[in-house]
Parts: structure tokens; sequence; C-alpha cells
């Protein structure tokens, strides 16, 4: 999926403020990070909701970022969907301490493809061509001819 220059600078400007912002801690001695995957976890919409209304009171400037720029939050969730349906690499740093001493290693690890995100982002993007319903009548092919080959004329 190629973005023209402006997507990718909006987006690169999203993953600024949210860094920016992904360490800070509000009120609670919560990230916003943890806030998300929290909010994430919870299978209550009443109290998603509420947790959402709370996080607003706490941390205003994020809630008019993400309100500010829902276009972007939009787009970075369809790049995330598209990465997970093709599959990823991803970095990872693990850090330990031995004698007193830090070390910092990197590993690359392969995701492979998601076949649900796969589905979904197809049948969004082209339902027409990928609907477990699909809207258009199918197309029969003329084998008039055919018939009249094999049977004969009439």
């Amino acid at each position: 999926m190629s973005l023209n220059p402006v997507a990718k600078e909006s987006l690169a400007a999203l993953a600024g403020a949210l860094d920016q912002h992904k360490d800070n801690e509000n009120t609670s001695g919560q990230t916003v990070s943890d806030f998300v995957n929290e909010l994430l976890l919870e299978p209550d919409r009443k109290k998603r909701k509420q947790m959402m209304k709370d996080f607003s009171a706490r941390r205003a400037d994020v809630a008019k970022f993400l309100k500010d720029n829902e276009d972007l939050i939009n787009a970075e969730a369809e790049m995330a969907l598209v990465a997970a349906a093709v599959g990823t690499t991803v970095t990872e740093k693990e850090i330990s301490y031995k004698g007193g001493r830090r070390t910092v290693s990197t590993k690359r690890k392969h995701i492979p493809p998601n076949v649900g995100a796969l589905n979904l982002y197809l049948k969004n993007k082209m339902p027409d061509k990928y609907s477990d319903k699909p809207k258009t009548e199918p197309e029969f092919e003329d084998v008039s001819d055919i018939e009249e080959e094999i049977y004969g004329g009439e």
C-alpha cells in the first residue's frame, strides 16, 4: 500500500505525537499505551465508555489530539491491519543486567501473515469480489453452441 507524501507526513506526525505522549504518565500513573491495552481488554461496553470519559478528563491534551486527527488514526489502524494481513518483521530489544553491566540485545522476529486480518481487509476493500454474499448476479457462459454440437441442431 503506497501513500502520497502528505499522508506519509501526517502519519509520521501522528507517530511522533503518540511517541511523545506514550511515556507521559497521567494522574493515576497509567501511560497512554497502558490505557489503550486496558481499554482493548475490557469486554463491557459501558465500562469502556466510562474509561474513555475518565481518560479524556485526565488527559485532555491527548483526547483533543485523537479527536482532531481521527483520519490519521484510521489510516494508522489500516496500515496495522495491512501489516498483520501480509506479515511483517519486528525488532525486539532485550535488556539484561549481568555483573552490574547493562546489555542490550536485539532480535528480529518474523510475524507470519494473519489470515483473519487478510480476510477482513479484502472483504472491506473489495466487497464485490470477496464478500460472502455477493450483490451482483452470477454470470453464466452461453453454452448453446456447445450443446448444439453435442446434441445436434433442432
